[in-house]
């Protein structure tokens, strides 16, 4: 079988680390997906191909030459010559065969567009959380990808967590769902990343709540959300240069209902922030 070729959307932050011009301060100043891609490559003919920018020498200074000369080529789209071009995805997309894959790590608003566009040409898809942020493109994406017998994953990377993993085994032991708790916060200082989209185009709970309600679903299959509120905090964020409005904190309140006996509930709260004064990121959870 031939090699798998591989587009990747997006150069930020989790596809090579590149953030404002060099490396991200943050764990993944190298990235994870083209780190990923390029360590697979290495095994076999398949190539990369990279949209937007190009970044060639944070990834020869922080991948090639940290990883004993891991071949970092990549095709660009747009060429190198061209500083920006917002639909370069689609001649990227173009170029491939049915069969390939894309992976899209871009501003949650994107992903809808970007992800139909490679579904209707036969192209696998990668996308990261949150899939899209409304409920008629999440069902209108598995209609396509479904009419056209495509493969569409959403990258809920803390499903493959060892200790998430470990507490979905041990919440099946605790009988049925009673009350949930997640807190989830990133530093401040990743608002230098975020602020281009922060509260322009999705918030802190599409991004950090989308992993716990994830996890929280995939342990009480049983029971279905009935019911939601939510509040959120302001001041920091904006403080530090996102526009106006842009929530520091998100906690949702929801009600889950057993499917089967609805006299059956629970209560499960979700915080996410973006405005953490330490370093590194914050994570919680309690389950009864």
């Amino acid at each position: 079988m031939a090699p798998l070729n591989v587009l990747m959307v997006g150069t930020g932050e989790y596809t090579t680390g590149f953030v404002g011009g060099g490396a991200s301060t943050s764990d993944k100043r190298v990235g994870v997906v083209c780190l990923t891609l390029c360590m697979m490559a290495s095994k076999s003919s398949g190539f990369e191909k990279l949209a937007e920018f190009t970044i060639r020498e944070h990834l020869q200074k922080n991948v090639s030459a940290v990883y004993n000369g891991l071949d970092v080529s990549f095709a660009s789209f747009p060429p190198d010559s061209t500083e920006r071009d917002p639909n370069a995805y689609k001649a990227a997309i173009d170029a491939m065969d049915p069969g390939d894959a894309v992976t899209i790590f871009t501003p949650d608003a994107t992903h809808y567009p970007i992800a139909m566009y490679a579904i209707e040409r036969g192209i696998h898809v990668l996308i990261t959380k949150p899939a899209v942020k409304l409920v008629g493109q999440h069902q209108q994406l598995l209609i396509e990808a479904r009419k056209r017998g495509i493969s569409v994953f959403v990258e809920h990377h803390k499903r493959f967590d060892p200790a998430y993993s470990d507490a979905k085994s041990k919440a099946s032991l605790l009988g049925d769902f009673n009350y949930f708790y997640s807190y989830m916060s990133q530093p401040k200082s990743q608002l230098e990343t975020f602020k281009t989209w922060a509260g322009r185009d999705s918030d802190i709970s599409y991004y950090l709540n989308s992993h716990h309600i994830d996890i929280c679903e995939s342990m009480i299959p049983d029971y279905r959300p009935v019911f939601v509120t939510a509040n959120g905090s302001r001041g920091t964020a904006e403080s530090l240069g996102c526009v106006k409005g842009t929530e520091d904190t998100i906690s949702l309140l929801v009600n889950w209902q057993n499917r089967k006996d609805p006299s059956k509930t629970g209560t499960a709260v979700y915080t996410a922030r973006y405005v953490n004064v330490s370093r590194g990121c914050e994570t919680g959870v309690d389950m009864s």
